[in-house]
């Protein structure tokens, strides 16, 4: 809007507000964009267009695993600045893992003015269970020992700065939806295939929570009363069902009993999984009945969770991606027989598009829509106090 504009938008005199647009400019808030036409009839002087310099702010986030703390700086645009990895050991006792969080979360911080960004909040992302509103991981399945972690006090007791958690997953799903290949969409669900199955939804261009924070937790949905136990205790979730060493085991003629002690150990899914995927497109006929298997199933959990939230898009992210059509193809045919077919016609399913980032891209659109919101939107967004302090 131009510097008119925001006069007769807001009533505030052309002198202060010509004062106050300086001073944002000279703070690197705002910049100077397009020259605009002259207003109303055409007579006058052209005039220039200002907007919020989204390049210039920026979050600083933390993800992490079982293998792997990441830090990154993100600026509002979307735009990864900064990025580093440190590896972990899976059996790191809980209160030296957090401390690392909290080192890497600082490193990011420091790197901001490297990056030519200022960062105005720090974005955490956990791999399970959490309890926004006491700000704390309840539980994360695939890593040992993380259960009922204080992660937003001690980061920002850390920093100084005000700082937002929330599960990766959930991260992962606003990121897709504002940057990635959720644009354009207000209603998605996002499912993405790592060691297990995580989720995200996004309803209305929201960040949906539930009651804790843990909505969208579809891996632990039950798709089958006699399935593979799960890591979370449970049998026949669609987190058993499709974890990727299960799958290879099978491809590699293992039986069902000997596939599911192999998918305990854990081992080495990546490469079984890579090298199963690689098969099938060469034509195996073993590999094309597992992952046929593998869609089949992944079907009924996402057609339970279309029912429950008629979404517009689906976004499939991780090992999804690298499947391609040889499971999509199969899931859009069978979506329809676990869900009412006005519901499965009318959705696009889509492969993600950020990878790795897209946590991260979730944070810095969320402290984006939190910082700039007048006070009566930001009342309206269902998120507990400790997620509006940025606003």
């Amino acid at each position: 809007m131009s510097r008119a504009g925001l006069n007769e938008r807001t009533g505030v005199p052309a002198s202060r507000l010509s004062s106050a647009c300086g001073e944002l400019l000279r703070n690197g808030l705002i910049r100077e964009t397009t020259v605009a036409p002259a207003h109303g009839n055409g007579r006058g002087r052209p005039q220039t267009l200002l907007e919020v310099d989204l390049r210039g702010l920026a979050i600083a986030g933390a993800q992490y695993d079982h293998e792997h703390i990441t830090a990154a700086v993100v600026d509002l645009a979307g735009v990864v600045r900064w990025q580093r990895r440190w590896d972990t050991g899976p059996d790191e006792p809980a209160n030296r893992r957090l401390q690392r969080i909290v080192l890497a979360t600082r490193e990011a911080i420091a790197s901001g003015p490297k990056a030519m960004a200022r960062v105005v909040g720090v974005g955490i992302a956990d791999p399970g269970t959490v309890n926004l509103a006491a700000g704390r991981a309840v539980r994360a399945v695939n890593v040992p020992g993380w259960e009922n972690v204080p992660v937003l006090d001690a980061v920002r007791h850390a920093t100084g700065l005000p700082a937002v958690l929330h599960r990766g997953d959930g991260w992962a799903a606003l990121g897709e939806v504002v940057f990635g290949a959720g644009r354009g969409a207000r209603n998605a669900l996002y499912v993405t295939l790592l060691e297990g199955i995580g989720g995200g939804i996004v309803e209305q261009g929201r960040l949906l929570g539930g009651r804790d924070g843990s909505a969208g937790e579809i891996g632990h949905t039950r798709v089958s009363d006699d399935g593979p136990v799960c890591g979370c205790g449970g049998r026949g979730c669609l987190e058993a069902h499709l974890a990727p060493a299960r799958l290879a085991a099978l491809w590699r003629g293992m039986s069902a009993e000997q596939a599911q002690r192999v998918t305990r150990r854990g081992e080495a899914p990546d490469d079984a999984f890579s090298q199963m995927l690689l098969a099938a497109r060469r034509g195996d006929a073993k590999a094309k009945h597992v992952l046929h298997d593998a869609a089949i199933a992944l079907a009924r959990g996402l057609g339970n969770a279309v029912s429950l939230l008629n979404p517009e898009r689906i976004i499939l992210g991780g090992r999804f991606v690298a499947s391609g059509d040889m499971l999509l193809d199969t899931l859009r045919r069978a979506l329809d027989r676990y869900t009412l077919g006005e519901f499965a016609r009318g959705i696009e399913i889509r492969a993600a598009e950020l990878g790795a980032d897209a946590s991260f891209c979730g944070m810095a659109a969320y402290v984006r829509d939190r910082l700039f919101a007048y006070p009566s939107v930001g009342a309206t967004i269902d998120a507990p106090t400790a997620l509006t302090e940025v606003a």
